[in-house]
């Protein structure tokens, strides 16, 4: 209907503000859906017939000019009778802003309860304004910060302190997605022999809720870069797109790992603290990873040794390891 009432009403093609637009498309209703009818427009649209009636005199008394309708400023055209604040308040407000360098609330409440003057938060405000007490710098920045928090208040989160709710879990493939982390140890050469380091690798590990297909990444580090990294390289080879994933609340879950999955459109979880049993899938195939895979001899003595055979490992537990949630079917 915007584009039919702008076409016919305003053929010049003028500026309008949405507002004015608004009204535009209240005129097409009563000219062109209501034969003239203002009570009927006015059910119709679901505003007052006197408001509506109003409106049309305006469009008409000024030849239809779509311009006519945008709306009044409602700011006073006088305020020269407006209340002003006393001289003594005005300088009570300068004298304890130059003194404390407080912020505005803190100098109104002073003012009206120590000194017994009335004044309000944004008359104070107006009046560091009129004697540049305030640093432009700063009120700018504190203001596009406010701007800039109304901005992420909007936004629908979509990562949750909670566990999943039970009906995704088995729902679809992709419909939800169980992560977690698991330490691989180095081997590191001391004294002419491969020795246990203290440091690690990580293996990250994706399996899903549906299916069982899991998939393995190998970093060398575990902060949620890498996590953000092996992510990556683990959704390319997924059959299927991720709608869900949970995980538990460790550090490599946050940061950049966590504002991946938000870019992405993708629902973040989280398992209780000490609760292995909100994640149990991949905590199970980390014991069968220990007892099946490290256990016997696979601990390489190099990186990339180590994620070939994690790769390998990969293969035989989707595709070739019997799994008794699945009647011993591979």
């Amino acid at each position: 209907m915007q584009n039919k009432a702008e076409n016919i009403l305003n053929p010049c093609r003028y500026h309008l503000s949405p507002e004015a637009k608004k009204r535009l498309r209240w005129m097409y209703v009563i000219y062109y859906e209501s034969d003239n009818n203002i009570t009927t427009s006015a059910n119709k649209i679901g505003i007052s017939r006197e408001w509506l009636s109003k409106l049309k005199n305006i469009f008409e008394n000024n030849d239809k000019d779509p311009r006519s309708l945008e709306p009044q400023s409602r700011s006073p055209r006088n305020t020269d009778n407006r209340k002003r604040i006393s001289e003594e308040t005005e300088k009570k407000i300068i004298e304890i802003r130059k003194k404390h360098f407080w912020g505005k609330d803190k100098i109104a409440s002073v003012v009206s309860g120590k000194h017994l003057l009335p004044v309000s938060g944004p008359t104070v405000n107006r009046y560091l304004h009129k004697h540049r007490l305030i640093d432009p710098k700063i009120s700018m920045k504190n203001k596009q910060a406010y701007q800039n928090k109304k901005e992420r208040d909007k936004r629908i989160s979509l990562k949750m302190q909670a566990r999943p709710p039970r009906e995704i879990k088995d729902w679809k493939p992709g419909a939800l997605i169980e992560k977690d982390m698991k330490l691989v140890p180095k081997v590191s050469f001391i004294g002419a022999r491969y020795r246990f380091s203290e440091y690690f690798y990580s293996q990250h590990t994706l399996i899903d809720s549906f299916t069982r297909i899991r998939i393995l990444a190998l970093t060398e580090g575990a902060t949620s870069r890498e996590s953000k990294k092996a992510f990556d390289e683990n959704k390319r080879r997924l059959p299927f797109p991720i709608a869900g994933i949970n995980s538990d609340n460790g550090g490599e879950n946050e940061g950049e790992f966590s504002q991946k999955l938000e870019k992405e459109n993708i629902l973040h979880f989280h398992s209780r603290a000490g609760t292995p049993t909100d994640n149990p899938r991949v905590e199970r195939s980390h014991l069968t990873d220990e007892r099946e895979f490290y256990q016997q001899g696979k601990i390489m003595n190099t990186f990339e040794k180590q994620k070939e055979e994690i790769m390998k490992w990969e293969q035989t537990y989707n595709f070739e390891r019997p799994h008794q949630c699945s009647s011993s079917q591979t």
